[in-house]
């Protein structure tokens, strides 16, 4: 081998070993995240932890990583291994992204309460235990996300703008199609029975076919409140929600 391929080669094993052992606390410093603070940084780059993120909207505990290198080299992106240890919720699964700005996670779970969503928007204030399984996520930017999840409601009570109680069980399984992402909405041991499904396209463009029925007689004061934002029930006391409609995309 010639000398010139010794030195480069010497060089890269430098640079790689030298950026594996990087300080987590030290390359954050160089990161442009204005808006995040990390407390308790520790580890590296590859492999760290960090005690408390802190943004405007949310601060979360007890975050820890570990970057898959199979993974990473397989898929040409920076494949890690994520969990979130914080009173609110927990996280853990693999996080991907890729030098294209694409974000994927795998074979993730998570536990929240509807406390805690509810933080996060403004049109409704939720109470019970949240659980997801995502198999897959992928979202480009400017693409409609690819997304085959699940997620479920637990004890759910819907406090705002209207009430819904007693609790009931909530679910709503996404799965991709050919023409983009379909939600089937299902309902168990609630005081209304959900059915029926939301699409989106890969225009983004929307469309959904809901129907809400009383399940018993503690549901048939809450589908009076449905009635005046719906305007009218069908004859079986139901009522059907169908909008359309187009979004933008958010990333």
């Amino acid at each position: 081998m010639k000398l010139r391929n010794l030195i480069l080669l010497g060089i890269t094993s430098f640079s790689a070993t030298a950026i594996w052992n990087m300080p987590a606390a030290f390359a954050y410093q160089y990161l442009p995240l204005k808006n995040i603070q990390a407390n308790g940084l520790s580890g590296t780059v590859w492999n760290g932890e960090v005690k408390e993120v802190v943004t405007k909207t949310l601060t979360l505990n007890n975050i820890s990583w570990s970057v898959d290198l199979l993974e990473s080299i397989t898929s040409l992106a920076l494949k890690s291994k994520l969990e979130i240890q914080d009173p609110d919720i927990t996280f853990k699964g693999l996080a991907g992204f890729s030098i294209s700005q694409t974000i994927s996670l795998d074979d993730a779970q998570f536990e929240t309460t509807g406390a805690f969503a509810s933080k996060f928007q403004k049109l409704a204030t939720l109470r019970g235990d949240i659980k997801g399984s995502i198999k897959h996520f992928e979202m480009e930017k400017g693409t409609l996300p690819v997304l085959d999840a699940s997620y479920h409601w637990k004890q759910g009570e819907l406090l705002s703008p209207m009430r819904i109680q007693p609790a009931g069980d909530y679910s709503i399984i996404v799965k991709p199609s050919d023409k983009g992402l379909t939600a089937n909405i299902s309902s168990s041991n609630a005081p209304l029975e959900l059915s029926g499904d939301a699409k989106i396209e890969s225009n983004w463009k929307y469309k959904t076919n809901i129907k809400i029925k009383a399940a018993n007689a503690s549901g048939k004061g809450t589908m009076n409140m449905v009635k005046m934002a719906v305007g009218k029930l069908e004859k079986d006391g139901s009522a059907i929600i169908k909008q359309q409609g187009q979004l933008k995309a958010f990333y």
